[in-house]
């Protein structure tokens, strides 16, 4: 029997032929690499073969992979580019119709204390020589996510677009070296 109140067992259920890994799901077919090559974190599925498995035609732009926590979903898109080079148009619609799958696979979901996370992961950038101005292009580059998520009736808690190292700094158990 499904628990309709724990997010981990709810989403196991739904989500289970689609195991996987953050390495398999950063693989960047265009240049043959992994953005992450963890293995070892645990309840990672892979969004874009559920998309598939539910035989939307054309498949939908959506993110690449979600990570359950006690009490917090990461709703994780993987971007092997610096932030100046990624398509904001194109964000915008996989975080759009991403969520509102999302919204339909939880729509028997009860709890309410669960925390979700949109986090956009991109390629780490070389420290400059000099003056870093690289915070202030990571916080001027959100691909107006937090607008769009405020638009769609603020479903994340939290909207985080930064390079992988960020990721790994603040998630020690992520092996992504």
């Amino acid at each position: 029997m499904m628990n309709k109140y724990s997010l981990r067992q709810y989403l196991a259920q739904k989500l289970g032929p689609h195991s996987s890994t953050f390495k398999a799901t950063s693989f960047d077919d265009a240049n043959n690499t992994h953005l992450c090559s963890d293995e070892t974190t645990e309840e990672v599925y892979n969004f874009d073969a559920y998309i598939r498995a539910l035989g939307a035609d054309p498949i939908p732009a959506s993110p690449d992979a979600i990570h359950i926590g006690s009490k917090d979903l990461y709703f994780v898109e993987f971007k092997n580019q610096r932030p100046a080079d990624v398509d904001k148009s194109q964000m915008q619609r996989k975080f759009e119709a991403g969520t509102g799958i999302l919204k339909d696979l939880l729509k028997d979901f009860s709890a309410k204390d669960c925390r979700y996370h949109f986090c956009v992961v991109m390629k780490a950038q070389p420290k400059p020589r000099f003056m870093d101005f690289r915070h202030i292009e990571q916080s001027a580059v959100r691909f107006e996510l937090d607008a769009l998520n405020q638009r769609l009736g603020g479903f994340y808690d939290h909207v985080v677009t930064e390079s992988i190292d960020f990721y790994v700094d603040q998630f020690k158990a992520l092996q992504c070296a």
